[in-house]
C-alpha cells in the first residue's frame, strides 16, 4: 500500500535534498539524535519540524512511501516502552527492524513513522515563508495530541503544500 507523507525542513536542506535525495546522518535538529539510518515522515507534524530549524525559510516535503518500507518512530517506540524521556544511547539499544510491525500503530497514534531513505520518493517541495508559523503549530508529540489535534495538523500541512498563507 503506498502512503503519501510529508518530511518538514528548512529550505536549505529541501534544496539539498531535491539535489542528492534523502540522507541520513547530515544534521540533527534535536536534543536526542533520531535512529541512525532512517528519515521520519508525518501526517501531521512536519511543519512543525520545518519550524525547528530556526529559519523562516522552510520547505515540506511530499513523498510517497510503501507501507512495506515503513516503521515506527523514535518516539512512539519510546512511549511504548515507558519513556517519555530517554537519550540517544537509550535509542540506539533498540532493534527497529524487531519492531518494525508497528509502523501502522505509530502513524495511527503519533502520526510518523520512519523510513530508510533510498524507499522515499519525492512527489513535491513546497518552499514557505514560516513566520507566523508558531501561532498555528507548536505541539507536543505524543499520543494524546494527535488523537486531539491530529485531523488540524494534517490539514494544515496540506494547506501550506498547496500554497496557501500561513
Amino acid at each position: 500500500m503506498k502512503l503519501i507523507l510529508y518530511h518538514g525542513t528548512s529550505a536549505k536542506n529541501a534544496k539539498q535534498i531535491e539535489k542528492e535525495g534523502f540522507v541520513v546522518g547530515k544534521k540533527y535538529n534535536w536534543k536526542v539524535k533520531s535512529k541512525e539510518g532512517f528519515i521520519y515522515l508525518s501526517l501531521a507534524y512536519a511543519p512543525f519540524y520545518a519550524m525547528n530549524h530556526n529559519s523562516t525559510k522552510l520547505a515540506l516535503i511530499k513523498v510517497e512511501v510503501d507501507s512495506k518500507d515503513c516503521y515506527p518512530e523514535d518516539d512512539f517506540l519510546m512511549f511504548a516502552f515507558g519513556k517519555q524521556v530517554y537519550t540517544h544511547e537509550e535509542l540506539n539499544k533498540i532493534n527497529f527492524e524487531k519492531f518494525k510491525r508497528y509502523w501502522k500503530e505509530s502513524l495511527k497514534y503519533m502520526g510518523n513513522v520512519a523510513v530508510k531513505p533510498n524507499k522515499i520518493k519525492i512527489i513535491g517541495i513546497r518552499y514557505f515563508d514560516g513566520k507566523g508559523l508558531i501561532y498555528k503549530c507548536d505541539p507536543v508529540i505524543t499520543p494524546i495530541n494527535f488523537q486531539v489535534m491530529g485531523e488540524y495538523y494534517k490539514e494544515l500541512s496540506d494547506w501550506i503544500f498547496n500554497g496557501k498563507d500561513i
